[in-house]
């Protein structure tokens, strides 16, 4: 996996799959998130939702917020999968997994949304606007497109180090 702590695996009709790499910067909130978390406590922020985007790539910081996100995909909005985040992922998929990292993994199926230029995304707080708080964001090293016959799974990894 090297440096890349995002993964996405896009899986074609014929059963071929595409995958595409990413490295995410966890927010100042994103930060907090994991702190309320390890103690025990309700976060101030329930992150559970990302959105896919195109357009502009941003450059993401420890201040950044959806108004970050380029162009939010209609329809890409998606839940986090059920029992994630977890340590330990058995998904296949991902390369990234480990004892000492959380993954969050999200979904979609063929028919959630249609889009080209697929390039950047965020982790996010349910019906995020103006202003919303993010966990992370990431730009994909290259774009790709999700037609009504593909399915995707984007897989976010933070190792736990020390730091």
């Amino acid at each position: 996996m090297g440096m890349w702590n995002v993964i996405a695996v896009l899986k074609k009709a014929d059963g071929t799959k595409k995958v595409l790499f990413a490295k995410n910067i966890v927010t100042d909130e994103g930060d907090k998130w994991y702190a309320q978390k390890a103690c025990g406590e309700t976060p101030t922020n329930n992150f559970n939702t990302m959105v896919l985007g195109n357009g502009t790539q941003p450059t993401w910081g420890k201040s950044s917020t959806y108004d970050d996100l380029g162009s939010p995909i209609s329809g890409s909005e998606k839940t986090v999968s059920s029992g994630y985040p977890k340590t330990n992922d058995d998904d296949a998929d991902n390369t990234g997994a480990g004892a000492d990292v959380v993954t969050w993994k999200f979904e979609w199926g063929k028919t959630d949304f249609s889009a080209t230029g697929i390039n950047q995304a965020v982790i996010t707080v349910a019906s995020p606007g103006t202003g919303s708080p993010i966990l992370t964001g990431f730009n994909f090293t290259s774009s790709f497109d999700k037609t009504e016959n593909d399915t995707l799974k984007v897989f976010v990894n933070h190792t736990m180090n020390g730091t």
